[in-house]
């Protein structure tokens, strides 16, 4: 007896591909897939004729409790990533405004409010900020964690803009790096933009009188990326550890990278929506306001193209909750970033699947196969496999929505696809077999989700 059967749907998996299917979950996970309309008996038998069925979406690349409580945060963000057929998110965790950035002693109240608060799994990448938290990498790995974020960005005048102070040097980063090398499962995740450059250019053009979405472009340019993306992969490959380039938006930036992947085979490569969709010519102005910035017509084809390739492996929102009021003035007022969770996938399946034909698995590959992989969730989460836990993302491909941003949940006011209409949504996500969320509407609670430890 199982405890639930998916019925007459379309099964995708990312290493078994498209194929119809019965799903049969028993205790959180799937249990068995079955030939449709083998014989066998559930408590719960749902018939979901004409819909696919996705492993849950990984989210990789979040900032839960940049501009809100935490607390706040992991409630209504997750809640967001529910209806978006987000079952696991990972946010990068760093104590944000602080002007003496402390170790991460209060980790374990974290795990607490997550698993009290949370309405889908959520996984921590912490930020390397001081070389005190860089030198108890292996304290945090005992608690679970197992990929660490340094900013090659926000050092001195660059980090002040966003509220940070940042006193990770080369140096500093090259000893933590060797540290994460003597783990297999250990992750070195990189944003990469040269401070120096930036920080001249940004004078420079603001100097100029520029005050449209192209000045930041122009204030952030693509080769100060390009630049430490080499430096990072250099630097990788002398440390023996796995790397992360996250948010990828650039042809000279991915070009770059599949240059050191080429050279060292322990590198993943991210994009974002925003770079597959935006360019600095958009009408948004400093509502598209992002760091790195989103860039020329030339980038976002380039970005596409490395995606479908296979040389971008993973897509992230770079999540962060904030007010529309927080974009308002120019681009120089204007706080960076956006919400992004609730629509990723359907924006991948209207922009990939419908506009450019990106396979169906390889969609799945990118939105959870590939991020499992890269940190540490296998052979639990990104895939409808046998054993694994039973996070589903039931879609309807043809179904078309128009964005609100009022429908989303999340404690932003604004979103990027604000008014547009999209093919292509989730109609229901499974949380370890339970239904969390359907046509839009939250049916799990808090404290469905866990604190993954990895």
């Amino acid at each position: 007896m199982f405890d639930t059967i998916l019925r007459n749907g379309t099964v995708v998996d990312p290493l078994d591909g498209v194929r119809p299917a019965d799903l049969a979950l028993r205790d959180g996970k799937i249990a068995a897939i079955m030939e449709p309309g083998a014989p066998a008996e559930a408590h719960d038998v749902l018939d979901v004729s004409g819909k696919h069925l996705f492993p849950g979406v990984i989210e990789p690349h979040t900032h839960i409790g940049f501009l809100n409580p935490f607390q706040a945060d992991v409630t209504t963000e997750t809640a967001s990533a529910a209806i978006g057929g987000v079952t696991t998110v990972f946010s990068f965790h760093r104590h944000y405004q602080s002007a003496e950035p402390k170790p991460y002693d209060d980790f374990p109240e974290l795990v607490e409010t997550i698993n009290a608060g949370a309405y889908v799994d959520v996984a921590i990448h912490l930020g390397m900020l001081t070389e005190v938290q860089a030198s108890q990498i292996e304290k945090y790995i005992e608690w679970g964690v197992s990929s660490f974020k340094f900013y090659m960005a926000y050092r001195g005048e660059d980090g002040k803009t966003v509220g940070m102070i940042n006193e990770i040097d080369d140096g500093v980063m090259f000893d933590a790096f060797s540290v994460l090398g003597k783990y297999p499962h250990a992750v070195a995740c990189v944003h990469c933009e040269n401070t120096e450059i930036i920080g001249r250019r940004a004078r420079q053009v603001k100097a100029a009188g520029r005050a449209d979405l192209a000045a930041w472009n122009a204030a952030r340019p693509s080769f100060a990326e390009a630049e430490h993306v080499r430096r990072a992969g250099y630097f990788a490959e002398i440390a023996g550890c796995n790397l992360y380039y996250v948010h990828i938006g650039a042809a000279k930036s991915v070009e770059e990278a599949i240059l050191q992947k080429a050279r060292y085979d322990r590198i993943t490569i991210e994009t974002c929506p925003h770079y597959l969709t935006l360019t600095e010519d958009s009408e948004l102005g400093p509502v598209a306001k992002v760091n790195p910035p989103v860039r020329a017509q030339a980038d976002l084809d380039r970005i596409w193209q490395a995606l479908l390739d296979g040389d971008i492996e993973t897509v992230g929102t770079d999540h962060c909750a904030m007010p529309r009021t927080k974009k308002a003035g120019d681009i120089w007022k204007a706080s960076p970033g956006f919400p992004g969770m609730a629509t990723m996938l359907p924006v991948m399946l209207h922009e990939g699947y419908h506009r450019r034909g990106m396979g169906l698995q390889h969609i799945a590959r990118a939105l959870s196969y590939n991020a499992a992989k890269s940190f540490n969730l296998l052979p639990h989460k990104g895939a409808l496999q046998v054993g694994f836990d039973a996070d589903i993302a039931v879609v309807d491909l043809e179904l078309e929505k128009r964005v609100n941003p009022a429908l989303l949940l999340s404690s932003s006011d604004f979103s990027l696809q604000e008014g547009q209409v999209l093919k292509g949504w989730p109609v229901s996500t499974f949380l370890r077999g339970k239904v969390v969320a359907r046509d839009g509407a939250i049916l799990g609670r808090p404290g469905d989700g866990r604190y993954l430890a990895r």
